[in-house]
């Protein structure tokens, strides 16, 4: 019986260690996470060269969304890093901010397709 009762705590004791360990382990993973995160640095800000070259691919999207290619170029600019599509956003006078989201970036870009086709849309002859 208590040879029984032992083989039980022994058997209860290394289930607790590997619980214990289990749980240092997320922690130290959580901490890695976060030093990552917290180490992510800020890019320089976009030279001249760069911001001409947003432009012209802000513009080469544009007249392929005008062309119909409305999916596609969703799909190309989803595809875009997060860090990249905001300062294509910016480049092109787009009011984004470093914490918006993806979607709402994306949401703006849209956006200003539709107005720019509006724009330059000749105008409606009434008779």
């Amino acid at each position: 019986m208590d040879s029984e009762l032992l083989n039980r705590l022994r058997l209860i004791e290394e289930k607790l260690d590997l619980l214990v360990k289990g749980i240092e382990d997320l922690r130290a993973q959580n901490a890695a996470r976060t030093q990552s995160r917290k180490r992510k640095e800020k890019l320089p800000a976009p030279t001249a060269e760069e911001i001409a070259k947003n432009r012209e691919q802000f513009s080469n999207l544009y007249q392929r969304w005008l062309e119909g290619k409305e999916l596609e170029v969703h799909n190309e600019l989803d595809g875009i890093e997060i860090e990249q599509l905001r300062r294509l956003a910016d480049a092109n006078n787009l009011n984004v901010t470093a914490r918006m989201p993806k979607r709402r970036i994306l949401e703006l870009i849209s956006a200003r397709f539709r107005e720019k086709r509006q724009l330059h849309k000749p105008p409606i002859e009434r008779s």
